[in-house]
């Protein structure tokens, strides 16, 4: 990075981390990084259009509005109703909606980044009447600084989780482009975004506790309000991030490496490492649904055939060995799960993952016959960013299939090209607002030709 943004003898991160992101411009922007950027936005749009349909989404919001939580008067988009309210509001909900389906863009490296910097900043920018490409830069800033954060933070301690935990950071910076911040005063959005820290655990995910899904919103909620209260003047910890956030990493002392992934601001970007999901579930299933898939080699083989499946992957990936899930969402983390549907229905799209398959006797029989080992060489590949699995199905005639992959189709080396990410984005937002879904694709892509952010959501429901 340049001279002007080298870290000052303080340490203090948050004052780098600010001008950069005060100060980026697109047209410094490479080229594929900003093609990279839209694609996130779109994703995380039809995610959150598609998922703020789902019915604990809509209530939380009748309820919000029922005790006047909401914000009645606004012009940010609530996706569950096609109502206007607050950014704070509209961005906590959506967010919410956008994880619900587990279909969020992410990056191996530090989380889901767009789920985290999209909705606040979309939220935002209708709120101010920002233009389409003054959202695009936001996107960009908001996901270059979080990202770094997580990419030294992760994996947490005590079981926390990513979401709503150091994302604040992203929300705020994104926010705080488009209300216009110099380097200061987003710098101090930052250091408010970094403490207080959100403890988010694992575990609601592992018991189908659906808060788990609204620590997104949480997060963005407190990127937004970082924002604000920097505006309003109201001072942040100096040093915030090495104070507040970096003690919660489970790798030990990482200021100095905090400070290397700091230094590569305009020069190596995230966005070019985000990946697009297209199996509902967590991540960590998608290398075993792959490497069955390849074990299969397309051949159509029922449950009665099989007498076990045995999954071998990386470390993170064994916590999903659940055979019994509680319900939808404990399922998107149930491997045992995601390979079940994908043989008994032939999908792992959001169509299968309802309570009715979750609790069908066929699934239960055959999650009863999967076992899920952890693997050093898949360990070794994880640490490098590849997130890989191997798949031995045994049937009862004695015969063995086997598969493997080294990493999940959608990122890395084997990335979703941009019409399997426009034909998701189709298959999402037709299913939330019918035929406005074409119109609002090509503004989405075309951002830059955006005048007025404020306009993308004015049609029927």
């Amino acid at each position: 990075m340049t001279d002007s943004y080298a870290r000052d003898d303080g340490g203090d991160i948050e004052s780098v981390l600010g001008s950069y992101a005060a100060d980026l411009s697109l047209d410094d922007v490479p080229s594929p990084v900003r093609e990279k950027a839209s694609l996130v936005v779109l994703d995380t749009v039809g995610v959150c259009l598609r998922g703020s349909s789902t019915d604990y989404v809509c209530d939380a919001v009748d309820a919000a509005r029922k005790v006047g939580f909401a914000g009645a008067d606004g012009d940010a988009t609530v996706f569950a109703n096609g109502t206007r309210s607050t950014p704070a509001f509209a961005a906590l909900v959506n967010a919410a909606g956008g994880t619900t389906l587990e279909l969020d863009e992410g990056n191996q490296r530090s989380a889901h980044m767009g789920i985290h910097v999209v909705p606040p900043a979309l939220a935002t920018a209708e709120h101010a009447g920002a233009s389409g490409e003054e959202l695009l830069a936001a996107v960009v800033a908001g996901y270059e600084v979080g990202a770094r954060i997580g990419d030294v933070i992760r994996p947490m301690k005590a079981g926390l989780h990513p979401h709503g935990s150091w994302s604040p950071i992203a929300g705020a910076v994104a926010v705080g482009r488009l209300l216009g911040f110099d380097g200061e005063e987003m710098a101090t959005a930052i250091r408010i975004a970094a403490n207080p820290f959100v403890a988010a655990t694992w575990n609601a995910a592992f018991e189908g506790a659906t808060v788990r899904n609204f620590y997104t919103g949480i997060g963005v909620e407190h990127g937004i309000r970082a924002a604000t209260l920097a505006e309003a003047g109201v001072t942040g910890v100096r040093s915030a991030i090495l104070r507040s956030l970096l003690p919660y990493t489970a790798d030990g002392d990482v200021a100095d490496l905090l400070r290397e992934r700091v230094d590569s601001l305009g020069e190596r970007y995230y966005l070019t490492s985000s990946y697009f999901k297209m199996h509902a579930a967590c991540r960590y299933s998608h290398a075993p649904v792959e490497a069955l898939e390849a074990a299969l080699d397309g051949r159509d083989i029922g449950p009665e055939a099989i007498e076990r499946i045995t999954v071998r992957t990386f470390e993170s990936g064994t916590w999903l060995d659940e055979t019994r899930p509680a319900n939808v969402l404990a399922a998107k983390f149930s491997t045992p799960y995601v390979l079940a549907v994908r043989l008994l229905l032939g999908s792992t799209d959001v169509d299968a993952f309802d309570e009715p398959t979750v609790s069908d006797p066929r699934i239960r029989s055959l999650m009863d016959r999967i076992e899920i080992e952890g693997s050093e060489a898949f360990d070794r590949a994880a640490a490098d960013g590849n997130w890989g699995a191997a798949v031995a199905v045994e049937l009862t005639d004695g015969s063995t299939l086997t598969g493997e992959v080294e990493d999940a189709r959608g990122g890395g080396d084997s990335p979703f090209s941009p019409a399997e990410v426009r034909a998701k984005f189709d298959r999402l937002a037709t299913g939330a607002i019918g035929s406005e879904a074409d119109e609002l694709r090509g503004q989405l892509l075309d951002l830059r030709a955006v005048e007025n952010v404020g306009t993308l959501f004015d049609f029927e429901r």
